[in-house]
Formats: structure tokens, sequence, C-alpha cells
């Protein structure tokens, strides 16, 4: 039998996150940052995620071609859907964001029209 160990510290960790995004009391900037750093405990970590995703995706597709498996093929593909949420999430968060910070939800900067074509592409 395994021991689910890592999935419980995993929530742990995601739960003391989100929690503390929200109580973390937030220093005075000359006014420029304001609320907008709490980005930091939410849009920031899903990118990284995703692009983690999305490179052990990478990887596991090379294994697949160098060596074809089904459990391979499994593992790249969850791996990719995975990355994927985390993208549209990482959109979601962003879009907020870029509302609060520049009046807009969406403003065609390159980096949101990039990350959004990543995620389609997938």
């Amino acid at each position: 039998m395994r021991k689910p160990w890592w999935k419980i510290l995993a929530f742990i960790l995601l739960m003391y996150t989100c929690i503390m995004g929200f109580l973390v009391k937030i220093p005075v900037l000359d006014g420029r940052l304001q609320e907008s750093i709490r980005n930091l405990f939410f849009h920031v970590p899903m990118w990284f995620g995703m692009m983690i995703l999305f490179i052990v995706s990478v990887v596991y597709s090379i294994k697949f071609l160098s060596k074809p498996s089904d459990k391979l093929d499994i593992y790249a593909s969850e791996y990719a859907r995975s990355g994927v949420i985390l993208g549209i999430l990482g959109i979601a968060t962003g879009a907020v964001w870029a509302r609060y910070q520049w009046g807009a939800y969406w403003s065609g900067d390159p980096k949101q029209n990039g990350a959004a074509i990543a995620v389609l592409i997938y």
C-alpha cells in the first residue's frame, strides 16, 4: 500500500498559501503596488507550476518517442492537461490583476497574448 503523505503535505501547503495570501499584512510602498502585490501568492505560482508541468510533459513525450509505451503517453498527456488547467487559472487571475492595475481585463500585452496562445496550443 502506498503512503499518501505527499498528497497531504501538498494540500496543507496549498491551503496555507491561499489563506496567508489573504491574511498577510501588505507593506505600504508609496501606493504603487497597494493590494496588487497579493498576486505573488496566486498568479505567479500558477505560471511557474504550468511551466514545470509543460516541461515534464515534453520530457515524457520525448521518452515516448524514443521508446513507445502507454504509460509514458499517459504521463505526458496528464501533465499537459494539468498544465493547461493552471494556465487557464493563471490567465484568469492575471486578468483580475490587470483590471485592478491597468483598468482593463485584457490590454493586448505580448505576455498576455503569448500565454493565451500557449494555453490554446496545448
